[in-house]
């Protein structure tokens, strides 16, 4: 991978972008890229030495990596944090090396991965739930399980820590559903023994399939799009009146309020977007679904 500095930032957060000590060798695939999208591990791969980045979409990931100092200050005796661990079997694995490393694990069996997010996004995840965080968690869960020679704690419960990076006093003291504080502790749905070695085993025959061929494009949910919408907007006001799914519920809303389009409202059509291809895939342009949609 090629790291670029298009944005000219300064020689320090280039060399810190550099530097990330992250290292999964030892392993056929992490736990990151496990739960990933399989085209994405296969383009990766096979792109390795053509992939650009810049330094500055590195900086959120910069920031995030800053929280290991706030875990090494946290741990007290009999706490285990940041361990990488390995497995590999005949059955679930078939015969790869999986890895993944925890952030932190209580002396009590809390099983904690600290996130830097936005407040929208832990918000979300309270009352929604997240996907990709439940299944990190659970796959370390079961790494931590079948490595008992360095977790030694049994673990109960899945946490994630977010520190809300966009976090905003004023409006915490306007909302009582937006977080009141910087930091939300996010419970996580513990999976049974057979749900954590269903899903590995099922992400591990995928991204092998994608090795031997090219993998179907990303589902909808991979690709996050955001599907077409319509906005009621009026006249003198930022801020939509409503949001809605089709041109006709929009119009439809209009009538039942009395209002009449171009008459101080209007509908506003706005386009969905696959935002993971748009806006964070590294790999897009090797992509035939993101070429034949976006150009």
């Amino acid at each position: 991978m090629k790291l670029t500095n298009k944005m000219n930032l300064p020689l320090a957060i280039k060399r810190a972008v550099e530097n990330d000590p992250y290292d999964p060798s030892g392993s056929d695939i992490s736990t990151t890229r496990l739960i990933a999208p399989p085209l994405i591990r296969h383009l990766e791969i096979k792109h390795k030495d053509e992939i650009e980045e810049d330094v500055a979409d590195r900086i959120w990931a910069l920031l995030g990596s800053s929280v290991h100092h706030v875990i090494e200050r946290a741990k007290i005796e009999n706490d285990l944090a940041e361990i990488r661990l390995f497995y590999k079997d005949d059955d679930i694995t078939n015969g790869w090396t999986l890895s993944g490393q925890f952030d932190y694990i209580t002396s009590e069996g809390d099983l904690i991965d600290f996130k830097t997010t936005s407040a929208w996004s832990a918000l979300d995840a309270l009352q929604n739930g997240k996907d990709e965080w439940e299944e990190q968690l659970n796959i370390l869960y079961f790494l931590a399980k079948h490595n008992p020679d360095k977790v030694n704690i049994k673990i109960n419960k899945l946490y994630i820590i977010a520190i809300l990076r966009d976090w905003s006093k004023l409006q915490a003291s306007k909302s009582d559903n937006y977080p009141q504080a910087q930091v939300v502790q996010i419970p996580i749905r513990l999976w049974s023994n057979e749900e954590q070695e269903h899903f590995i085993r099922e992400r591990i025959r995928l991204h092998q399939q994608a090795d031997i061929k090219e993998p179907d494009i990303c589902s909808p949910k991979e690709r996050w799009r955001k599907e077409d919408s319509f906005a009621v907007m009026k006249d003198g006001r930022k801020s939509a009146l409503r949001v809605l799914p089709t041109l006709n519920d929009a119009k439809e809303y209009l009538k039942e309020k009395n209002m009449q389009e171009g008459k101080g409202c209007l509908i506003v059509h706005r386009a969905g977007k696959d935002v993971r291809c748009a806006d964070y895939c590294r790999v897009n342009k090797w992509c035939k679904h993101f070429n034949d949609t976006i150009f």
